[in-house]
C-alpha cells in the first residue's frame, strides 16, 4: 500500500508542530518520499512472525483430557502480584544491615516472620508508575518470584500475548517481545539462536542468526525479553560467560528490558540487581468464583458451583492450593465427583482423593472395574513406576519428562495421560525438538514422587535417595517431604528423624536471645541465619499437620528448642500447632515459643488461643503477637482468660489492634497473671491517648520485670 499510495508514507508532524501550525496557519511542505529500507521491511516481518507464532501457540489451553469442550483462554487468566519494597528486601535478614546497627540506640526490628509492607499491583503496568516503585527511571530488570506451580509460566505467556498486541505498558514501550523458556536453553547457545529457536516460526523467510542480531542491535531499547523459569535453566547454561548470565548482567543488550520469573532463591541476583522485585501470589481470589461457575456450566451442574465457591472462601488450606487455574479445575472435578473428598484437612489426603477421582473417571470411560479398596493393579503399578521418574526429575530440578526416557523405562505413559495426571506436549525448542510429559501441576509431580519415596523407605535410606544432606536441601524438597510423610507413618517418622539430625548439625547452639526483637542495642557475634530456621520450623509444622501422631510429635518436641511460627487461625499449620500445644508437658517444654497469630477477627483469634492453652503451662516462655480488633472490653477480658494459662508470657504485642482506654482496662487488670512480662508493644493504637496512658500506669506495678514498653503513635500528648 505504501508503494502504491505515496501519501501514506508522508511523515506526520509532531504534536508541538501541529499546535504551532494551528496557531499561525503555516503549512509544512510535504517531504520527498524515501524508498523503504530493506531492514525496515525485515523488522516488520520479524514482528508479524513473532506475533502470529504467539497467538497460535499461547492463546488457548485445553486442560482436561477427557473434556475437549472445556478450554481456557489465556486472556481470561488473572493472577495476584505484590511488589516487595526495596528497603525491606535489602534489610531483611541481612548481616550487613545488622552489623551497621551495632551500638546504635535505636529500635532494630528483624523481619524474620513477615515480608515488609508489600504493595498490591493491579498489573505490571504499575511498575512504570514512579509513585508505586519510587524509581526515577523505568525498570530495566523485573524479577518475578513465586513458589513452584503458582502459575509463573502461564502468567508470562499472557504477558507475551498482551505485549505483542500492545495491550500493556510493556507492549506499548517495546516493539520486539521475545518469550524464552529457559528450560530449553542449552550450553553455548547465543541469544539470537534462542530467539530463532523459540520465538520465530521456521517458515519465516529471510530471518537468520545474523539478521536477528542486526534487528536486536538496531532496536535494542525497544526489545523486551520475557525469560521464563530461571530455576529450570541448566547449571551449565548458568555459568559465567554463558548467554543468559551475560544478558542479565548487562554485558549483552544492556538497553533492553528484562522480565524474568523464578522460584525464590534460585540465584538470579548473582547476575543482576533487579530494579523491581515482584512476588506472584497465584490465582486472583476474585476470579475463583468465575472459573468455578464456568466449569460447572460446561458440565451442566451449575447448582453445585455455589457451595464449592463458599467452601473455598472460608478454607485457607484449600485456597492456598488453587492459586492456578489448572488445579482449581481439578478441585472442581473432585467436587463434582464427591464433595466429601475435598474437605480432608491434609494436603496428602486431598491429592490422594483427587487421584482416586481421576482413576474412577478413567475406569468409567474405559469400562474397567474399579475395586472398592485401592486402585486397579495396572494403574497402581504404573503410578508407582512413574513416581520414580517424577522423583528423579524433581532431584534434577526438572518438571518435564522426556518421552523417550519414559519409554525406555517401559512405563505405561498412555494410561497416565488418560488419567489426566500428565499431558503430552512438544518442547518450545525447534532446534532440539522432543516430546515431553508435563504434570497437571507441579505439586502433582511432588505427590507422585512422595508416594514412591514412602514406598521405598522400607528398603532404602532416605538421605541417600533424596541427597538430603542439608537444611537448604530439605527446604527445596519441602513439598516432597510433606507428601512422603503424609503417605506413610513410618516414612513420616524417618523424615522427622533426619530433619532432627540436620538441625543438630547446622543449629547446634540455638538460644532464645538470638530471636528477640527489642530496642536493646545489638552487639552479638553469634548471629545465625534466622530466616532459614524459621522456614525449617514451618516445614516441621507442615509435616506434623500431615501426621498428627504421637511418634511424629515426639521428634517435633525433641528437635526444636525454639518454636517460631506465623500462622492464621484457619490454616492447617494452626491445627498442627494446637495439637502440639495440647500435648506439651512440663518436662519437655521448648526454650521459647514465638507466635504471631493472624486473623482479622479477634474473636476467632482468642477462641483459637483458648483451645491451644487449655491449662496452665508453668515455665513455658512465650512471645505472642496478635492482630485483629481488640476495641471491645469483652474481647480483651477473654484474652486475659487465655493469659492466665500462660503465666511465663515474656512478650506481648497488640500493635495496631484498635485498643481503646476501655478495652485496655481488662488487660491491665490481668497483668497480675503475667508478672514475668518483659516486653509490651501497644504502638499504633491511636485511640488510647492520654486516658489510655492513665489506665496503663495503674497496672505497671504488676509487671516488675517489664524492660521494653513500645508506645509509638498512641495519640498521647505530653500529659500522657
Amino acid at each position: 500500500l505504501k508503494d502504491k499510495f505515496e501519501e501514506i508514507d508522508t511523515p506526520k508532524a509532531s504534536c508541538s508542530q501541529q499546535k504551532r501550525r494551528r496557531e499561525d496557519g503555516d503549512q509544512f511542505p510535504a517531504k520527498k518520499r524515501v524508498p523503504r529500507k530493506e531492514e525496515d521491511l525485515q523488522m516488520e516481518e520479524f514482528q508479524r512472525s513473532v506475533k502470529r507464532y504467539y497467538e497460535l501457540k499461547l492463546t488457548y489451553i485445553k486442560p482436561l483430557i477427557w473434556n475437549d469442550d472445556f478450554a481456557l483462554a489465556i486472556s481470561d487468566i488473572f493472577t495476584s502480584l505484590e511488589l516487595i519494597p526495596r528497603e525491606a528486601k535489602e534489610r531483611k535478614m541481612s548481616k550487613d544491615y545488622i552489623a551497621s546497627q551495632q551500638g546504635k540506640q535505636r529500635k532494630v526490628r528483624i523481619d524474620y516472620l513477615g515480608s515488609g509492607q508489600r504493595k498490591k499491583l493491579s498489573s505490571l503496568d504499575d511498575l512504570f508508575n514512579p509513585d508505586v516503585t519510587g524509581l526515577t527511571t523505568p525498570p530495566r530488570c523485573i524479577l518475578i518470584e513465586g513458589d513452584a506451580g503458582v502459575g509463573k509460566t502461564t502468567f508470562l505467556s499472557k504477558e507475551a500475548i498482551d505485549a505483542v498486541s500492545q495491550k500493556t505498558e510493556l507492549g506499548r514501550r517495546h516493539d520486539i517481545v521475545l518469550l524464552i523458556r529457559l528450560r530449553e536453553v542449552r550450553e553455548g547457545e547465543t541469544i539470537e539462536e534462542m530467539v530463532l529457536d523459540q520465538c520465530v516460526p521456521e517458515t519465516t523467510e529471510g530471518i537468520h542468526v545474523q539478521s536477528t542480531r542486526a534487528i536486536l542491535q538496531r532496536n535494542e531499547s525497544r526489545v523486551l525479553f520475557l525469560l521464563d523459569g530461571y530455576d529450570e535453566l541448566r547449571p551449565e547454561a548458568r555459568a559465567a560467560g554463558q548467554a543468559i548470565p551475560k544478558l542479565l548482567s548487562g554485558k549483552m543488550y544492556p538497553y533492553s528490558t528484562i522480565v524474568i520469573t523464578s522460584r525464590p532463591s534460585a540465584g538470579v541476583q548473582q547476575h543482576t540487581r533487579p530494579d523491581c522485585h515482584v512476588h506472584i501470589m497465584g490465582f486472583s481470589g476474585k476470579h475463583i468464583e468465575t472459573y468455578i461457575q464456568r466449569y460447572f456450566s460446561v458440565v451442566g451442574r451449575q447448582q453445585i458451583a455455589k457451595t464449592l465457591a463458599e467452601l473455598v472462601k472460608g478454607n485457607e488450606f484449600l485456597t492456598s492450593l488453587i492459586r492456578t487455574p489448572m488445579f482449581l479445575l481439578l478441585v472442581c472435578v473432585l467436587w463434582e465427583e464427591d464433595q466429601e473428598m475435598v474437605s480432608t484437612g491434609t494436603m496428602t489426603g486431598l491429592y490422594s482423593n483427587l487421584l482416586t477421582c481421576l482413576v474412577r473417571k478413567y475406569c468409567k470411560r474405559e469400562g474397567v472395574d474399579m475395586p472398592t479398596d485401592g486402585l486397579p493393579a495396572e494403574v497402581a503399578d504404573a503410578l508407582l513406576q512413574f513416581g520414580k521418574l517424577a522423583l528423579d526429575a524433581l532431584l534434577r530440578n526438572e518438571t518435564l519428562l522426556d518421552l523417550a526416557q519414559v519409554e525406555r523405562e517401559d512405563v505405561n505413559w498412555q494410561l497416565l495421560m488418560k488419567l489426566g495426571v500428565v499431558s503430552l506436549e512438544v518442547s518450545a525448542s525447534k532446534l532440539h525438538p522432543r516430546k515431553q510429559l508435563n504434570f497437571s501441576h507441579k505439586t502433582m509431580q511432588e505427590f507422585l514422587a512422595g508416594r514412591n519415596v514412602a514406598h521405598a523407605v522400607v528398603n532404602q535410606d532416605i538421605v541417600e535417595l533424596l541427597q538430603l544432606t542439608s537444611i537448604i536441601k530439605a527446604l527445596e524438597l519441602r513439598n516432597l517431604l510433606q507428601f512422603t510423610s503424609g503417605c506413610d507413618s513410618r516414612a513420616a517418622q524417618e523424615v522427622m528423624r533426619i530433619l532432627s539430625c540436620l538441625r543438630l548439625k547446622e543449629f547446634p547452639n540455638l538460644r532464645a536471645e538470638q530471636f528477640e526483637d527489642s530496642y536493646v542495642p545489638i552487639a552479638r557475634k553469634d548471629l545465625i541465619p534466622l530466616e532459614m530456621y524459621v522456614h525449617f520450623v514451618a516445614l516441621y509444622v507442615k509435616i506434623l499437620s500431615e501426621r498428627q501422631e504421637p511418634e511424629v510429635l515426639k521428634y517435633f518436641i525433641q528437635a526444636l528448642p525454639i518454636v517460631i511460627l506465623n500462622v492464621s487461625v484457619n490454616s492447617r499449620e494452626a491445627a498442627a500447632l494446637m495439637y502440639y500445644l495440647q500435648h506439651l508437658k512440663s518436662t519437655n517444654l521448648p526454650d521459647r515459643l514465638i507466635l504471631i497469630i493472624r486473623d482479622k477477627d479477634s474473636k476467632d483469634t482468642v477462641q483459637y488461643l483458648q483451645q491451644c492453652f487449655t491449662s496452665p503451662l508453668a515455665g513455658l516462655k512465650v512471645d505472642l503477637e496478635l492482630s485483629g480488633k481488640f476495641d471491645s472490653p469483652d474481647q480483651t477480658a477473654r484474652l486475659v482468660s487465655v493469659l492466665e494459662n500462660v503465666p511465663s508470657l515474656r512478650a506481648l504485642s497488640l500493635s495496631q489492634t484498635y485498643l481503646t482506654p476501655s478495652s485496655l482496662r481488662p488487660l491491665v487488670w490481668g497483668f497480675s497473671h503475667v508478672s514475668l512480662l518483659e516486653e509490651l508493644d501497644l504502638s499504633g493504637n491511636q485511640a488510647l491517648g492520654d486516658a489510655g496512658m492513665e489506665v496503663l500506669q495503674a497496672g505497671l506495678s504488676s509487671v516488675p520485670h517489664l524492660a521494653v514498653l513500645r508506645l509509638g503513635h498512641v495519640g498521647m500528648t505530653a500529659v500522657g
